[in-house]
């Protein structure tokens, strides 16, 4: 049994209207086959504490992955906004923790942390969170980064923790999720280097005597034909390639360093691996996360995402299209899938 997570992009750049935006998470909380829909973080991006509490009002099953950024609140406010969120929202909440590879983007919020010090403010962060969750009476807290007396919160999580998702690709990354992800999620790659990093994450984290589940993000594109596939990757990716030098979609910023994204780009040097993972929009978004695709028919895709779940591969975020975002064309195929595999 697997399970497959989506994303939104809530607002368009400048929309004004929600009734588009409505639409859309209504559809999302119809489907069967999508358990949750990450809710992503840029400093450009309508902020996602506004956009995620407008969509769980509106939905009984969505349930969000709200991209949360260190730094931009303090550890102890995120800690009663999430859990009054997720006591809202009757436990459907996750949290994707995200340090964040550009400079460009935390400056914008003020956030001139180095590099080198995000992770070990992150450790430090999440502690802090989920002590002010589970600690029954008030305490103190002075650290390197945060100080804070006399925490107490009043309104606890469902399930007592907020279930925490991350990823990244540096041993700080690595570290960081063994201390703290319940959920470790990878950028899709071939099948050899996703089977070396979850050994890698798995490694650390029995350091710290924690299990770890995985999860894989891909664009998907099914065709009835190999051909038929493929006509629909590669009209998708000269829609893409006609829009370069605009803002119509997603893509890495030129200052993002970190490791993830320049191991997505390696990728790009040959476009197609194993049988059907393809790279092409990958070198055009400039190794944008959600940028690797998988290119064929039903049962190849169904076969990739086997060998993928046989890896330790139990969550899949898909999406599809130039805006990598949910069709419903896929839940029939999505449904397959949670059946076979």
């Amino acid at each position: 049994m697997v399970d497959f997570f989506t994303g939104i992009q809530p607002l368009e750049p400048g929309e004004s209207d929600p009734a588009r935006l409505a639409e859309r998470v209504r559809e999302l909380d119809a489907s069967e086959a999508i358990d949750r829909v990450l809710v992503g973080y840029s400093s450009i991006w309508p902020h996602n504490h506004a956009t995620a509490p407008y969509m769980l009002a509106m939905t009984e099953k969505f349930s969000p992955i709200v991209a949360h950024r260190p730094g931009v609140m303090a550890p102890t406010a995120a800690a009663r906004y999430f859990a009054t969120l997720d006591v809202l929202a009757r436990g459907r909440l996750a949290i994707n923790v995200v340090v964040g590879g550009s400079d460009k983007d935390l400056h914008r919020e003020s956030d001139d942390t180095p590099k080198s010090e995000r992770y070990e403010r992150a450790i430090e962060y999440l502690d802090l969170v989920r002590r002010t969750w589970t600690e029954p009476s008030s305490f103190d807290h002075e650290g390197r980064f945060y100080t804070a007396g006399g925490v107490k919160i009043l309104t606890r999580p469902v399930q007592g923790q907020v279930p925490i998702f991350m990823g990244g690709e540096s041993d700080a990354a690595v570290d960081f999720g063994a201390r703290h992800a319940d959920l470790y999620m990878l950028w899709g790659e071939p099948f050899a280097g996703t089977e070396e990093r979850i050994a890698r994450v798995r490694a650390a984290a029995d350091g710290y005597a924690r299990p770890m589940d995985f999860s894989l993000s891909l664009r998907l594109f099914l065709g009835e034909t190999e051909d038929d596939a493929w006509a629909k990757a590669r009209a998708v990716e000269q829609q893409i390639a006609a829009a370069q030098g605009g803002h119509a979609f997603l893509r890495s910023s030129a200052t993002d360093n970190s490791i993830g994204r320049q191991r997505a780009l390696a990728l790009t040097d040959e476009e197609l691996h194993d049988t059907c993972f393809w790279t092409g929009l990958t070198k055009l978004l400039g190794g944008f996360a959600n940028s690797q695709a998988l290119v064929g028919t039903e049962e190849q895709v169904l076969d990739t995402l086997g060998t993928y779940h046989d890896l330790g591969i139990g969550t899949f975020l898909v999406t599809t299209g130039a805006e990598a975002g949910w069709d419903p064309a896929l839940e029939d195929f999505l449904l397959r899938a949670k059946k076979e595999l």
